[in-house]
């Protein structure tokens, strides 16, 4: 277990990608937490913007926040390596993270801080995060909301998730500082699963993460009184970007997996995908379930078993 000496209890974290016109109601809803602002600090790591991002959060970070933030550029583009620079730049022991697009409850910092006091053997704490949808939901986008758009509703209890490949949701993740540095640290691990890079939707360092703190002797736990808000532009639910999205998860899925699965780290990863596009090309011949919700689900999972397939199919990387 990690020794600290920082005088600070967090720091929270947002990883950003041209993100001036989303950032600014989360960095605001930072500001009025509950939360002393002496017990915590706020780090944005600007992911290789490409617009001016960057000076748009100096600039908030000063009215809002002044003397309690500061924003930090990573020019690795890559959610991984994001998130690497924040645990870097953090003098807090734990990791408070947010996304560019995620919202806090005004006490998410104080429950975040409580949750890790209270659990000592916790490496990963993740909370509820509700849906704030720009327009009101397609059918699809709801379906598919819990799986692919980061909501999460595990109830209102805590709650230990231990299932090998499942792992706390990455929207609103929290870890401790000093295992970060550690699985970060290790070639084998994370570092593999870049994440989302720009507009790939490549997805999966989430999980990875959690699976290696398990590896490491530490819990994941669900704490439901650290909620956030996921806005959600209409741009999400279509039809184009959900597909583009499944291919993003499959592809992660396959990348994580060799994490935590041997097998996926040699050539038996071929077979592996192999048997994916063996599935995918299945689906195809047997052809849709129908139109409508249905049909649209049956070729989103398609999507996701081929990008599966297709990542796993790479050379594995040991």
């Amino acid at each position: 277990m990690e020794q600290t000496v920082h005088s600070i209890e967090a720091t929270v974290a947002i990883c950003t990608y041209n993100g001036r016109a989303r950032i600014g109601e989360v960095i605001r809803a930072l500001a009025v937490q509950s939360q002393p602002k002496e017990d915590w600090e706020l780090v944005v790591v600007d992911n290789a913007s490409k617009d001016d991002t960057h000076e748009v959060v100096r600039g908030l970070l000063g009215e809002l926040l002044p003397g309690n933030g500061r924003v930090v550029l990573e020019r690795k583009a890559g959610l991984s390596f994001a998130r690497a620079r924040a645990a870097e730049e953090a003098r807090g022991p734990v990791l408070l993270f947010l996304d560019d697009d995620t919202v806090p409850a005004a006490d998410w910092v104080e429950c975040g801080i409580r949750a890790f006091g209270e659990r000592p053997g916790a490496g990963v704490i993740g909370g509820k995060v509700r849906p704030r949808w720009e327009e009101r939901p397609t059918a699809l986008a709801e379906a598919v909301a819990p799986f692919a758009l980061a909501i999460c509703d595990l109830g209102d209890e805590p709650l230990k998730v231990a299932a090998a490949g499942g792992g706390i949701v990455g929207a609103g993740m929290c870890v401790r500082t000093g295992l970060l540095r550690e699985i970060y640290g290790d070639p084998g691990a994370p570092a593999q699963v870049t994440g989302r890079t720009g507009s790939n939707l490549m997805s999966g360092e989430d999980l990875a993460i959690s699976a290696v703190a398990r590896e490491k002797g530490w819990e994941c736990w669900y704490e439901p009184g650290m909620v956030i808000e996921h806005m959600l532009p209409a741009s999400r639910m279509e039809k184009g970007y959900l597909l583009r999205l499944y291919e993003g998860i499959g592809r992660g899925q396959a990348a994580t997996r060799r994490v935590y699965d041997w097998k996926a780290r040699t050539v038996l990863s071929w077979g592996i995908g192999l048997k994916d596009l063996v599935r995918w090309v299945a689906g195809r011949l047997r052809g849709g379930v129908g139109g409508g919700l249905e049909g649209d689900l049956h070729e989103l999972r398609q999507r996701q078993v081929l990008g599966r397939g297709l990542q796993a199919m790479r050379w594995p990387r040991v």
